[in-house]
């Protein structure tokens, strides 16, 4: 497959783009960009690819993504009614080739290094990207400025989230990522239905070793784990409606054994699904 690059072209007017979308209605595909971008879905919740990490999000949950770090939003399985995407495009140079160089802008300038590898902004933080994308030509820069300072005060706390620990952006990853994107994409696809190990390496046209140290090299796991972590996704998304039983979470996800799948589920979330479930009540 072809993965979107996709091209930010802000006009001479503007040095940062800001805008919305209507999330239900735009199918987002796996993609990166030069650019710095903060996102948010407003609305409902899903699924998040960033990098080689997969990842739960929450309506109102604000991200940072460096550059050419390839992400893509999902709604949750089943998720109907509004939902609005707010979007916000920059480059380093956005407000001067100097300006994150600044003395005073060294938190700021660590933030960014860190969203090389994406970060989460979970609960209740209180950022308002929003207002970007409403500010008038006027007040935009200055819209700007007060999101990042809240963001970077943010940045020690509990909530903060790296989404992709591993990631290192280099000319091999670029190369990788759409490979990595169709691995995932024939996850999305057969995870309760038969996904193999013989099926993705078909999929992507390699032998059973080379998808093996491709998934290795690529994420620094393995196809069961990209498999198991994607499942266990679904499955807490699920979780979170009180009308699902565990029972079923576990094998709409694809999972075939309640205790196997209840011990992954902590690894992997920290806490039994009932447990999870209760967080969200």
């Amino acid at each position: 497959m072809k993965i979107s690059v996709e091209r930010v072209d802000p006009d001479r007017r503007q040095s940062i783009w800001a805008y919305s979308y209507d999330f239900m209605s735009r199918d987002q595909p796996y993609h990166m960009h030069d650019e710095y971008e903060i996102a948010m879905v407003d609305g409902c919740d899903g699924l998040l690819f960033c990098g080689g990490e997969i990842h739960t999000f929450t309506s109102g949950d604000v991200f940072l993504f460096g550059g050419r770090i390839l992400h893509r939003f999902m709604s949750a399985p089943g998720q109907t009614g509004a939902a609005t995407a707010w979007v916000i495009q920059f480059r380093r140079d956005a407000l001067g080739r100097g300006f994150f160089h600044l003395p005073e802008n060294r938190e700021l300038r660590e933030l960014l290094d860190r969203s090389e590898r994406g970060l989460a902004f979970r609960g209740r933080h209180g950022l308002k990207p929003t207002l970007v994308s409403e500010a008038g030509e006027r007040r935009r820069i200055s819209a700007f400025l007060t999101l990042l300072a809240d963001m970077t005060e943010r940045s020690d706390s509990t909530g903060i989230e790296d989404l992709d620990p591993s990631f290192r952006a280099s000319d091999e990853r670029s190369r990788d990522a759409a490979r990595l994107a169709d691995l995932q994409l024939y996850i999305e696809s057969f995870y309760n239905s038969g996904a193999s190990l013989d099926g993705a390496a078909d999929r992507l046209a390699l032998t059973r070793t080379s998808l093996c140290r491709f998934v290795r090299r690529s994420t620094g796991r393995t196809f069961s784990d990209l498999l198991n972590d994607y499942r266990l996704t679904v499955a807490a998304l699920n979780l979170r409606h009180p009308d699902v039983p565990v029972a079923v979470a576990a094998v709409d996800a694809g999972f075939s054994n309640l205790s196997w799948f209840n011990s992954l589920f902590r690894q992997r979330f920290g806490t039994t699904p009932t447990g999870y479930r209760a967080t969200f009540r």
